[in-house]
């Protein structure tokens, strides 16, 4: 059976200039304190957007680099055969080289290695009656 093709998103989580962690639907949706709660599928996203927020925070100031603001657009793709799932999940990060211009690519994907959100995404998940 084929499934036709859907995409989420995008979600966007952004990290402010006074530390203010926001959450919206798409990239002129309002600012909320929260993850949006439309569906399961977009909470799992800003989840992973939350997650890589915090993980750069963690890489750079690791780095004793002092974030400035910047953003996580998370985009998920359904699979179009059965089991229903996201085929893929697509984080663009904005803003860093606004603060730290040199070293952009290495903090992303330091911070992609440490996001325990996005790395248990490939982790098998069962389900079962009590």
């Amino acid at each position: 059976m084929k499934i036709r093709p859907k995409k989420f998103g995008p979600v966007i989580t952004r990290f402010s200039d006074q530390s203010e962690l926001t959450f919206a639907m798409g990239e002129d949706g309002p600012a909320l304190p929260h993850p949006p709660t439309d569906t399961p599928v977009d909470m799992l996203l800003a989840s992973v957007g939350h997650c890589m927020v915090k993980s750069v925070i963690i890489v750079v100031k690791g780095d004793k680099i002092e974030p400035g603001p910047f953003s996580v657009s998370v985009v998920g793709e359904k699979a179009t055969d059965l089991p229903g799932r996201l085929q893929s999940v697509r984080c663009v990060v904005s803003g860093i080289a606004d603060w730290a211009p040199e070293g952009e690519a290495e903090i992303i994907a330091r911070a992609k290695a440490m996001c325990t959100v996005s790395n248990t995404l490939n982790c098998e998940v069962t389900a079962k009656a009590a």
